[in-house]
């Protein structure tokens, strides 16, 4: 396994890590040694890559689907439906947090409240219908489940009824770890946001029929923000950096 490049900065007393390599990799990356302080992972992947949920099967996937698109095919340790990713097709952020830390909550879903209002700061001016955060139960119904774009969980972020931003979490006795997506397209003139040409239905091992139904959910359902990578990520550290210094 290759490792990760890596590079560490700081923001108003968090750490600052921006890993670049395969999904594989990066998710491998090992949990920080110094559970005292805060983190904020963001990754760039170099490839695409079907990430499944802890509880979903590596035979969830076609993988003669994924390896014909150049996808890898891994699982990440926190629970949700597949997410697909690609260069630049999204802003993948971490946040890691203490049980010492006043972020730190035993509710999970008010874990999430403080990401879910920093992310939703960071959209709102990106696009225009309203953004709202969800705030009670996990909603999947089978496509909630499969895709997690597709579902409702605590702390997501939409713009109107169209997911904007996943979050799944997990936690041990050192950390509460967040992990955060949010789906961008190319910017245009006028905002608007072209379907992606791969998504996750691609790569998923369903039957034709499926795969046609599913994208009509994912169209009422899965949304994307018209702006750059770098971009959103540096908003999201300026956003960071005002609203939850190391004091907060």
């Amino acid at each position: 396994m290759t490792q990760p490049h890596r590079l560490a900065a700081t923001a108003a007393g968090w750490t600052v890590e921006r890993l670049h390599g395969p999904a594989s990799d990066l998710l491998a990356a090992p949990e920080p040694p110094d559970a005292a302080m805060r983190l904020v992972r963001i990754h760039t992947v170099t490839r695409p890559a079907l990430v499944l949920g802890s509880t979903q099967s590596l035979d969830t996937a076609d993988h003669v689907r994924a390896a014909a698109a150049g996808a890898e095919v891994v699982r990440r340790r926190s629970g949700g439906g597949a997410v697909l990713l690609t260069p630049g097709g999204q802003v993948w952020v971490d946040f890691f947090v203490a049980p010492s830390d006043p972020l730190w909550s035993d509710d999970i879903a008010l874990a999430a409240q403080w990401v879910a209002e920093l992310w939703a700061a960071v959209i709102e001016p990106l696009v225009a219908e309203p953004v709202t955060v969800h705030s009670g139960r996990l909603v999947a119904d089978r496509w909630g489940r499969l895709v997690c774009f597709a579902g409702r969980g605590p702390g997501e972020v939409f713009a109107g009824e169209l997911k904007v931003v996943g979050l799944s979490q997990r936690r041990n006795r050192r950390w509460t770890r967040l992990q955060t997506t949010a789906r961008l397209v190319a910017p245009t003139a006028d905002r608007a946001a072209p379907r992606r040409s791969l998504d996750e239905l691609d790569l998923l091992d369903i039957a034709a029929q499926d795969r046609a139904a599913g994208r009509e959910v994912m169209a009422a359902r899965c949304g994307a923000v018209a702006a750059a990578e770098a971009d959103v990520s540096g908003a999201l550290l300026e956003a960071l950096e005002a609203r939850y210094p190391a004091d907060s």
